[in-house]
């Protein structure tokens, strides 16, 4: 009869999963971007852009002489500002941003 008891292991206990950081960041990203609020996008004029295109060449060829931080950061923001219209904007500021979350999730350890 001892056979026929059925004994009832209790389920393993779930591991609390660590969050991806990546998904960590971009959280941090959206609490900042709530912070921030309304923030001009207007287009500069072109002697401005042509100022800002003129900073993000010397710090680009700053960036692949050191490989630096600060070098791909400043290019990238310099840059964006010199977009003389939304799709250049866009596309440089998405290039910064990726730079920032690298840089982030790098202090972060690159867990």
């Amino acid at each position: 009869m001892a056979d026929d008891i059925e004994t009832t292991q209790p389920a393993p206990k779930k591991t609390p999963r660590k969050p991806d950081p990546v998904t960590q960041l971009l959280n941090d990203v959206r609490v900042e971007m709530k912070a921030l609020g309304d923030l001009s996008i207007e287009l500069h004029p072109d002697i401005k852009a042509q100022h800002y295109d003129t900073r993000a060449a010397a710090w680009n060829r700053y960036y692949y002489k050191s490989e630096t931080l600060d070098g791909l950061v400043l290019s990238l923001a310099f840059e964006a500002l010199a977009g003389l219209n939304d799709a250049e904007r866009r596309y440089s500021l998405t290039q910064l941003a990726a730079a920032c979350l690298v840089a982030a999730e790098r202090l972060d350890g690159g867990k």
